[in-house]
């Protein structure tokens, strides 16, 4: 079983198109998709038809939540520019609204999908228990650091089962495998976050215990995702890095009064004032 994460598409097609021709050399039996794919505001009509005709599974992230359930008026400028676009494109939205819930705990249980992944993989966006919550990563003044073990078994809350050997998560844009061998929290655990295909660098100013503002910086504009093969009784993981043609999707963000995606697009960084 070889299985491709994405996630964090966030309306980039140049990056995705990336991806899928680098993704078709590999050989895989099944692509997943970890969710905020269309958010942003470049091409998210464009994105829900290149990937409606792709055979992939879809969970839904926080901004898949934010633009389907919040008035438009408590939207970010991001979800807001998404919503605009999906009020003319009734079959893109509504394919939207189809992913999975990554409230659902059959996602966390690997009983969603156990014909097409296996019922030892978990999937969630965020953690098991929030679509907003920072699972391997934690901000610290304005940078974010790998989590602890003690903070990762408390975000994950006592939600995976034994048999899970295997949780694919996103949200952080920050691409990170990380494994928990015979420890007590499971037998043998891999966490993997893919990173970002669409956005390598963003900030926040979301509170946290030791930080009021962050960023998450990758340094590099390339796409990301990753691939999970099953070898033996042992999940192993590669971490893989696409170099695409951002210009234009760098040139896409100035034109729609986001400098700040524009910077991240064509550096991976974020702009300093």
């Amino acid at each position: 079983m070889r299985i491709a994460f994405v996630s964090d598409i966030h309306g980039n097609l140049a990056a995705l198109d990336a991806v899928i021709q680098d993704i078709e050399r590999r050989r895989v039996d099944q692509v997943v998709n970890l969710g905020d794919t269309l958010s942003g505001p470049l091409l998210p009509v464009e994105t829900a038809q290149r990937l409606r005709a792709l055979p992939w599974l879809h969970v839904a992230g926080n901004h898949e939540r934010q633009v389907l359930t919040l008035p438009l008026a408590r939207q970010n400028a991001s979800d807001a520019y998404t919503s605009g676009q999906l009020a003319h494109a009734e079959a893109d939205r509504t394919w939207l609204a189809s992913h999975a819930d990554p409230a659902d705990p059959r996602l966390h249980r690997g009983e969603m999908w156990p014909d097409r992944l296996g019922n030892d993989i978990a999937l969630c966006h965020g953690s098991p228990r929030s679509d907003i919550e920072y699972l391997l990563e934690t901000p610290v003044g304005e940078e974010a650091r790998l989590a602890t073990p003690d903070e990762i078994r408390e975000r994950l809350d006592g939600r995976l089962p034994p048999h899970i050997t295997l949780l694919a998560c996103g949200h952080t844009h920050v691409p990170r495998a990380v494994r928990f061998a015979g420890d007590g929290v499971t037998q043998d655990l891999l966490i993997v976050n893919p990173g970002s295909v669409g956005l390598p660098a963003y900030d926040d100013d979301h509170p946290y215990p030791h930080s009021r503002y962050h960023r998450i910086e990758t340094g590099s504009p390339d796409a990301r995702y990753a691939v999970v093969e099953r070898r033996g009784d042992r999940w192993v993981c590669e971490l893989i890095s696409v170099p695409y043609a951002f210009e234009p999707m760098a040139r896409l963000a100035d034109q729609r009064q986001r400098p700040d995606w524009a910077h991240s697009l064509r550096t991976g960084w974020m702009p300093r004032a």
